[in-house]
C-alpha cells in the first residue's frame, strides 16, 4: 500500500493500557468518524515498522473560557499498545492518502 507522510511527531505521552498519544494533533473535519489503520513509523535513525493507529476525536477541557472549539476539540493519533521509547520526537508517521485526506481535506485536489 502506499502511504504519505501525516505528521512529523513532536511529542508523545503514554495512556497506560491503551498505547502513545502522538503531539500534534488536528482540527476535526466536517463529517468525521474515528477509525483505525495500520501506519508506517519511520523513526529519526531510519528503523521503520508497522502499528495500529487509532483516530479518534477527543474532547479536551481547557481552562481559558474563550478557547475555540477547534481547540476543544481535536483529532488524535493513538498508537496502540506501543511504548513511548518507540516514537522518538522527529519519527514520521505515514497513513494511507485516504487518511490524510479525511484529516486534512484542504489538501485535497
Amino acid at each position: 500500500m502506499s502511504r504519505v507522510e501525516l505528521l512529523t511527531v513532536e511529542d508523545c505521552f503514554l495512556i497506560e493500557g491503551r498505547g502513545v498519544i502522538i503531539i500534534p494533533d488536528f482540527s476535526l473535519p466536517d463529517g468525521w468518524r474515528d477509525r483505525t489503520e495500520s501506519v508506517a513509523v519511520t523513526r529519526p535513525d531510519g528503523q521503520q515498522y508497522e502499528a495500529a493507529a487509532q483516530f479518534s476525536m477527543s474532547h479536551f477541557k481547557l481552562l481559558d473560557p474563550k478557547a475555540s472549539i477547534d481547540k476543544r476539540w481535536r483529532v488524535v493519533v493513538l498508537l496502540l499498545n506501543r511504548k513511548k521509547e518507540e516514537l522518538p520526537v522527529g519519527s514520521k508517521i505515514l497513513v494511507s492518502q485516504e487518511i490524510r485526506d479525511a484529516i486534512l481535506p484542504h489538501n485535497m485536489g
